[in-house]
């Protein structure tokens, strides 16, 4: 559709206009002058047009109508006026012209009148009908007999009595006029673009925006500005600065000139921090800009990029309900938790290897009200001293060699407002606690190599197997850092006690391992169940865990019998057969029975050798050949895993 409207006074110029936009459909021409084009002028917006052109007292009158689209006139040459002049002079003696000063003066008349050795008699009138009127008059009284100007000038000519000659514009003068208005709707639309990106800028943005003028009266205050003021920006454009907000300090910046970054300040009862910049013009103080952002904000947005920079889960994956067993130890220890749950202490957790101590810590975490905040877990007892550091506390660029580009958050940045669970905590080094322990009792952090300091907001648990008091009356753990961890103790029962909890776990594992095989979960025995719970579990949870991997690869019938448990639970022992394996009592057996397990077959030694080669083959096959990770699932260690291939 055409955005650009051509009003042509008459239609000889309509004419040349058709021919300039020959092939082109980004102008309409109508012809139209006066009043009439100024109606037609005021429709034109609602009808889609842009720009509009025309010449003449018709341009002056839409000029003055208030009109909200940009004008462009078509100009009258040099040319145009000598083309005119000639004309005139085949029509009388005596020549004048009358119109606006800028057509009067396109050509300098004097020297243009000495040239063709003739006068022309000149009136300056300011496109007022009635000044156009006493124009025509004067050159009347001056002997004039052609009258050269515009058609209203021609017009008022003829009412009193005259010969005239209009104006007209010539094809270079109309070219000129459309490819202006061609100029100026590209730049209006590149205008509009910017204001439309300036609106959203303001509109969209969280940051609170004002914008002063010289006098620090506000022209831009943007609805997160309102929001954060409660001021309505209808409210507060154009009303100095210290009347809505008296504490901005804006003002101090129309003096100095001087930006002011990271400024804390209080706005309608919020805390925010703010930026104010002077609007400088030619070294000259214009205004003033502030920006501020709410600190609370701020802080949730930190939290954010500290995990989006944190390049592992930062989620806690166990609930209580995920803590299987009935029996009166590990309820009483999971109901001793939730109650921890509820507030921010530190915790302690102590218990056996394998007995779930991680679970807890994430249970914890996950029915706290830091549960929607990060949860990061290290274990203490897996990196070396100098790694740990870097992992616990971060470093920065060129710390040392092999330091990462752009440096590294450590684990307290990762679980800021979130949960950090140190797993073995006492097997770290007396340097590392030390270090720990100003971080408890500052809750600020320093990066290796950098120096300043990062404020972190965490809650600690820390896990241990050890007896950290003996370890400190042996001054192999601070005691100050003893007492920083041991806020809250939580000891969380070996599976040894647990009872039937024992079979509620096998099955579990046993279920999720068949399930992986395809194969349909088998059912203990009465003596197989006698089996797994007079059994010690020296590594409690996990060793049941591998012990149910194992099983999960072997054939069965119709049940599960004691000597396919007799058969995973010994398997590391193969050198051993079944009648020379001692039972193994529980430590706790009041009435000091023993157990002991049915012997294997005469060949005993040769077949459990056998099946425990292809139970390894078959797991390294699982994992892809890694020796590591099938000694990890068969619990044991990869040079019984070796010797065993070996055999």
């Amino acid at each position: 559709m055409p955005e650009i409207l051509f009003l042509a006074p008459y239609s000889d110029i309509a004419q040349v206009a058709q021919k300039v936009c020959q092939g082109s459909n980004d102008v309409t021409i109508s012809v139209s002058r006066m009043d009439a084009a100024v109606e037609l002028a005021r429709k034109a917006e609602k009808m889609g047009y842009h720009v509009l052109i025309t010449r003449g007292v018709t341009f002056w009158k839409l000029h003055n109508a208030g009109l909200d689209l940009p004008l462009v006139e078509v100009s009258i040459g040099g040319y145009d006026i000598v083309r005119a002049f000639f004309e005139a002079k085949k029509m009388g003696r005596r020549v004048g012209i009358v119109d606006v000063e800028e057509v009067v003066n396109n050509l300098d008349l004097d020297a243009f009148t000495e040239t063709v050795e003739d006068e022309l008699v000149k009136y300056i009138c300011h496109n007022d009908l009635e000044d156009i009127s006493k124009g025509v008059q004067y050159l009347r009284e001056q002997g004039v007999e052609v009258v050269m100007g515009k058609v209203a000038m021609a017009n008022e000519a003829g009412r009193q009595g005259m010969k005239s000659v209009v104006i007209s514009s010539g094809m270079d003068s109309v070219r000129r006029a459309i490819e202006e208005a061609r100029r100026v709707n590209f730049v209006r639309k590149q205008e509009a673009k910017k204001a439309e990106q300036f609106k959203a800028i303001l509109e969209f943005s969280y940051d609170g925006i004002i914008a002063l003028d010289r006098e620090g009266k506000i022209t831009v205050f943007n609805k997160a500005s309102e929001t954060i003021s409660g001021w309505k920006a209808e409210d507060a454009i154009g009303k100095f600065i210290t009347h809505i907000i008296p504490n901005a300090g804006c003002q101090r910046l129309l003096s100095s000139g001087q930006a002011e970054i990271a400024e804390f300040m209080e706005i309608g009862g919020t805390k925010v921090l703010a930026n104010r910049v002077p609007i400088l013009v030619d070294h000259k103080i214009e205004g003033v800009v502030t920006t501020f952002q709410q600190i609370e904000r701020l802080q949730k947005l930190e939290g954010k990029v500290r995990r989006k920079l944190a390049d592992r889960g930062l989620a806690a994956k166990y609930h209580f309900r995920d803590i299987l067993g009935h029996s009166v130890a590990l309820v009483n220890a999971k109901n001793l938790a939730k109650e921890y749950a509820g507030v921010d202490s530190t915790v302690l957790i102590q218990g056996a290897t394998g007995s779930g101590k991680e679970m807890f810590a994430h249970a914890i975490h996950n029915a706290s009200k830091r549960k929607n905040e990060p949860f990061v877990a290290i274990n203490c007892a897996a990196l070396p001293e100098s790694l740990l550091e870097s992992e616990l506390f971060g470093y920065v660029e060129g710390a040392f060699t092999g330091a990462r580009k752009g440096g590294k958050a450590g684990v307290f940045e990762m679980a800021h407002q979130g949960t950090l669970f140190l797993d073995e905590v006492g097997e770290m080094s007396p340097m590392l606690q030390a270090r720990l322990l100003r971080v408890i009792e500052q809750g600020e952090v320093m990066r290796l190599g950098d120096s300043s300091i990062i404020p972190v907001d965490i809650r600690l648990i820390a896990a241990t197997h050890r007896e950290l008091r003996k370890m400190v009356e042996s001054n192999a753990f601070r005691e100050d850092l003893y007492f920083r961890l041991n806020v809250l103790s939580l000891k969380i029962p070996p599976l040894r006690v647990r009872d039937k909890d024992i079979l509620l776990i096998a099955y579990r594992f046993l279920n999720e391992f068949c399930s992986r095989r395809g194969k349909i979960m088998g059912k203990f025995s009465p003596a197989a169940e006698k089996c797994l719970l007079d059994y010690a579990w020296p590594g409690n949870l996990r060793e049941l865990r591998n012990a149910m991997e194992r099983l999960a690869m072997r054939p069965w019938v119709d049940e599960i019998t004691s000597q396919e448990i007799s058969n995973v639970l010994f398997m590391d022992e193969g050198a051993i057969s079944a009648e020379k394996r001692p039972a193994t009592p529980k430590p706790q057996n009041p009435d000091n029975k023993t157990f002991s397990f049915a012997p294997l077959p005469a060949s005993g030694d040769k077949v459990m050798n056998q099946l425990e080669k292809q139970v390894i083959l078959q797991i390294l096959e699982e994992v892809g050949g890694n020796k590591t990770e099938a000694a990890r699932r068969l619990g044991i260690s990869r040079t019984t895993l070796w010797r065993k291939l070996q055999g």
